[in-house]
């Protein structure tokens, strides 16, 4: 039946390059011919009586162009192509790419100076993929973090020592009579719980800034800075009002709708399997933060230093059995050598009052401020890991027009989330604790200088500091290890000892003192070597 002899063509069965050399008719031309049974159309048999010369039809030039290839095109393809649009341009600042744009920038060797700095991702690949650059990235976490944390500590100790500071410092400078006035408040359950709130706020605050200047950072190559605008999981929209929507409409839109907030999904953004995830963290920050301020408010700085002094070895215990972490003997003789010299230094020349109180909560917040960043980098890596559907790789950021080495989406993502349940947790915590202790019943019947702007100026500054502290101890953690964050209470403690003393110490505190701030350059040249072995410096 479908011989050569009974059909126009004697080849019916063509390939399948030839119909796409042809050229395209309307269907309705072709026809099944009742003479000869072809299923050719007349058109197609007589190309196929064309002599030889004419009908080459596998010629380069005929083949059209299409991409029969399931690879990927060099080219960042625009939001509208892919269906997973909404969650991969969107998500990450609010200002989505909407011309294709090169991978990698063929014209970056154009700009000069601090152009070169600020675009074509010069900035991330100088600090994140340069071994200079990242040390120095190091570093500024380093001074960001001790510095806030030397900062925290003095506002602390003028809002709830301020008749101490009164009284000790009035007659050698003229600046401490004016920051310290004569005021006292000795709460430091409710002083904590405030800066917690404020806490809150700068973080929602910030969370919204990397958004706003999302551009700059994703041109600058610092995408992994920037918090997300949608939750990993984007939900269904929900429509409020019209075109003339009113104020409260937006209100309502922008706390209904789970969008924006710290980490992408809305103000109260509460998911319970990754708080569930998140708790242990949360339990171990607030107490730490609970302990260290009693210690702080009822010991002067020496004993109170001295009742922590054990964070470091804690550290290197935890890190080891909990961590997994391999220290060389480097690292460990000079973080017990700085530890044990701050202990020689704190050791008070005279007769000091000291509570038990005081002393037993010190001692207990040690644990916790080792144990800290310990849960805090396991927390962080279990929350990466829920990210990553299991057999795919870390994904980039779409929406940047250059490459990226500041991180993935899933490791920005961890990181925002981490900030916002951990705060959000230990509020919810801690707000109980502080109504069972009465401190507000307190603070509401016999304190009298709730209406001084002063006073709240201060919490407001130290609110601010618990802040920088707070995010920045999450980011040094993450780059570094938890012995590195925890290891910064020496070098802090040395510092805030011979200030807050007026440079009035005996010789051997001074002795243990400069022996200590030599251990810590000697732990961080084993740190760096370290982290060289292990391929951190990239």
């Amino acid at each position: 039946m479908f011989s050569p002899r009974n059909t126009e063509s004697p080849n019916p069965f063509r390939p399948a390059v030839q119909y796409l050399v042809s050229p395209g008719r309307p269907r309705s031309n072709h026809r099944q011919s009742s003479s000869s049974g072809s299923l050719d159309s007349d058109g197609e048999g007589a190309r196929s009586r064309m002599p030889p010369s004419d009908c080459n039809e596998l010629r380069p030039a005929s083949i059209p162009l299409i991409i029969i290839s399931g690879s990927a095109s060099p080219a960042r393809r625009p939001p509208d192509c892919s269906p997973n649009s909404d969650t991969d341009d969107d998500d990450w600042g609010d200002n989505p790419s909407s011309t294709q744009q090169p991978f990698f920038m063929q014209d970056r060797a154009k700009f000069t100076g601090w152009r070169r700095f600020m675009y074509g991702g010069g900035a991330g690949q100088f600090f994140f993929n340069t071994p200079l650059g990242w040390q120095l990235y190091i570093g500024i976490l380093v001074l960001w973090l001790g510095g806030c944390q030397i900062g925290l500590t003095i506002m602390n100790r003028i809002i709830m020592w301020s008749g101490y500071l009164q009284e000790n410092y009035t007659s050698h400078t003229n600046l401490i009579p004016l920051i310290a006035g004569v005021y006292k408040f000795p709460y430091p359950l409710t002083t904590a719980l405030i800066q917690m709130l404020i806490t809150h706020g700068c973080l929602l605050l910030s969370a919204y800034i990397t958004r706003w200047v999302s551009p700059c950072l994703n041109s600058a190559g610092l995408s992994g800075g920037v918090a997300p605008s949608r939750p990993w999981q984007t939900p269904l929209a929900v429509k409020f009002g019209g075109k003339n929507a009113g104020f409260w409409d937006h209100v309502s839109r922008w706390t209904a709708y789970k969008t924006g907030g710290i980490a992408g999904g809305g103000l109260f953004e509460f998911d319970l399997q990754i708080a569930k995830l998140v708790l242990p963290c949360a339990v171990i920050f607030v107490a730490k933060v609970v302990l260290s301020n009693l210690s702080f408010a009822y010991a002067q700085l020496q004993i109170y230093i001295l009742a922590r002094i054990a964070i470091v070895p804690l550290a290197l215990f935890f890190t080891y059995f909990l961590g997994g972490t391999q220290h060389s003997v480097s690292a460990i003789s000079s973080a017990l050598t700085a530890a044990i010299t701050l202990a020689i230094a704190t050791v008070p020349q005279t007769s000091i009052q000291v509570t038990w109180e005081s002393v037993a909560a010190g001692v207990l917040s040690s644990i916790f401020v080792a144990l800290y960043p310990v849960q805090l980098q396991r927390t962080y890596k279990s929350l990466v890991a829920s990210l990553v559907p299991q057999g795919d790789l870390l994904g980039t950021f779409p929406s940047s027009t250059s490459p990226d080495f500041s991180g993935t989406r899933e490791e920005a993502c961890a990181y925002w989330r981490l900030l916002h349940y951990i705060s959000l947790l230990s509020i919810l915590i801690f707000t109980p604790i502080v109504i069972l202790s009465g401190e507000l019943a307190i603070i509401w019947r016999n304190y009298y200088i709730l209406d001084v702007f002063f006073h709240w100026l201060m919490v407001l500054s130290s609110g601010t500091g618990s802040w920088a502290v707070f995010w920045a101890t999450i980011a040094l953690t993450r780059a570094t290890s938890p012995l590195t964050t925890a290891f910064l209470f020496v070098p802090r403690a040395a510092f805030l000892l011979p200030v807050m003393a007026r440079l009035r110490i005996p010789a051997y505190a001074w002795v243990g003192i400069v022996v200590s701030w030599i251990s810590c350059a000697w732990f961080l040249m084993a740190r760096r070597r370290d982290g060289r072995e292990l391929g951190r410096l990239r």
